[in-house]
């Protein structure tokens, strides 16, 4: 039974999902971390792959918070606009993290100027009496003066005998950014020797074109990780650690449920168990049969007017085919006779077309393992009631 009241629990919800996950709320990934940290100490770069919401930036993150015998910079790709933009926001990345800024403007100027001869850079102190730097180029569009940028850490990493590590996340948007930057990347790249790069990346196509793919100047310049699930063991201690710290109980039919719907992918597995949290703290009983289905409703609903967006821009092949992912078991084949007759499927061929456009979209993923999944666990189920009428 509910409780009916207007009056707000006053207990802080342990879940996080959406943004960076840090300290206690990030769960398990001790074998990745270590794995990380080692490619670093050992100066490797690596190209980290997961679809998205899994966790990447998060474990680059901690892993940069015990690292102690490098300097670590992170930039984050997804919002920068043209090369001009790179080139700005990423000098201004690596000004940050590797000068002093408490040594004295006049000092930090003709160190910025040594590094940065042909941009002028330009010190400047803010309202809140922080100084920063910015680039007074007008546009920074020339081969010369992004190569001046992408050499910069390793000049200074020379200079003071120092170790430095550089995350570039969603790495796939380097050739929206501009054609020809990877090129003058890699040309940078391949010559530093106290640099180690981290290149993240969730679209499966476009990292694998940029890493794996034999004509790109990319191919084999990094190691490849890629982040697996997080096993059922770990995500079920993780919940019911964070329900009994709160004196929350929770039953583990309630958390294997959470684990089932959400396919264990980091993000979901979070954002299910905080709606949980919030269902059992104000009253719902969860012993009640329908109380999975009530929480997947809440959820499912928050969402249906986007997912309907998105399936209505769909061909028919590409319904047919997510549709059929949606509602076939684990064990079935999505090429095999039968699922092509259950589902109404086309040939092999057009199927295979179907899944790259679908792989594309960021809408489906090809597990290690050979298996096509839907990214997204409630747009999954969102389907699976279109094409069904029912609850699983």
């Amino acid at each position: 039974m509910k409780k009916k009241s207007s009056e707000i629990i006053k207990l802080p919800n342990p879940f996080k999902f959406g943004t960076i996950v840090d300290n206690d709320r990030f769960c398990n990934r001790i074998d990745e971390l270590r794995t990380l940290k080692q490619y670093v100490y050992d100066g490797y770069s690596v190209w980290l792959f997961s679809p998205r919401r899994y966790g990447k930036s998060s474990l680059v993150k901690k892993a940069f918070a015990q690292i102690d015998d490098s300097t670590t910079i992170y930039i984050d790709l997804y919002n920068v606009k043209s090369i001009d933009d790179f080139a700005k926001k990423y000098s201004k990345a690596l000004a940050d993290n590797l000068f002093n800024w408490k040594t004295g403007i006049k000092k930090i100027s003709t160190s910025l100027s040594k590094y940065f001869s042909s941009l002028y850079p330009k010190v400047s102190v803010g309202t809140d009496g922080i100084p920063s730097m910015s680039i007074e180029k007008k546009e920074i569009n020339q081969q010369v003066d992004i190569e001046q940028i992408l050499n910069m850490p390793e000049k200074f990493a020379q200079d003071n005998n120092i170790k430095i590590c550089i995350a570039f996340d969603e790495f796939q948007e380097v050739e929206r950014i501009d054609p020809f930057i990877i090129n003058w990347m890699r040309t940078a790249f391949q010559n530093h020797k106290h640099i180690s790069y981290i290149f993240l990346g969730s679209k499966q196509s476009l990292m694998k074109e940029i890493f794996a793919d034999i004509e790109s100047p990319f191919y084999e310049f990094a190691v490849k990780m890629d982040l697996a699930e997080i096993s059922s063991e770990d995500l079920s201690e993780f919940i019911k650690n964070k329900f009994d710290q709160n004196k929350i109980p929770i039953s583990q039919n309630t958390i294997d449920e959470i684990l089932k719907r959400s396919e264990r992918h980091p993000h979901f597995t979070q954002y299910f168990a905080s709606v949980v949290f919030d269902a059992i703290r104000y009253g719902e009983e969860q012993d009640d049969e329908d109380f999975a289905d009530r929480w997947m409703d809440k959820i499912i609903n928050s969402q249906g007017i986007i997912f309907q967006t998105i399936y209505d821009q769909l061909a028919s092949n590409q319904r047919s085919v997510i549709s059929a992912i949606a509602q076939m078991e684990d064990k079935q084949e999505l090429f095999s006779d039968k699922v092509r007759k259950d589902f109404g499927l086309p040939v092999s061929s057009s199927i295979a077309i179907t899944l790259k456009a679908l792989i594309k979209k960021s809408l489906v993923y090809k597990t290690p393992e050979g298996k096509y999944r839907i990214d997204n666990p409630v747009f999954k189920e969102w389907i699976y009631r279109l094409n069904t009428g029912g609850l699983r």
